[in-house]
């Protein structure tokens, strides 16, 4: 690690990359949060059905297919 240490510090300008690495996560962070927040309760609705419809589903397909 004392390795590591000491080629990073011998860069110039290095500090700035963890504050960059910090912003990207924190901006995707909030998106996805503003993104879920906004989302159309009917929507979330359709969506948490999904695993419940699969039994129909089948049996509509087995339908089609006599």
């Amino acid at each position: 690690m004392k390795l590591v240490r000491h080629y990073l510090e011998s860069i110039t300008g290095v500090e700035i990359y963890p504050i960059i690495s910090f912003l990207i996560f924190f901006i995707f962070f909030i998106a996805v949060t503003w993104y879920v927040i906004r989302l159309d309760k009917r929507y979330i609705d359709e969506i948490t059905q999904y695993p419940i419809d699969d039994d129909d589903t089948l049996q509509g397909d087995e339908q089609v297919l006599q």
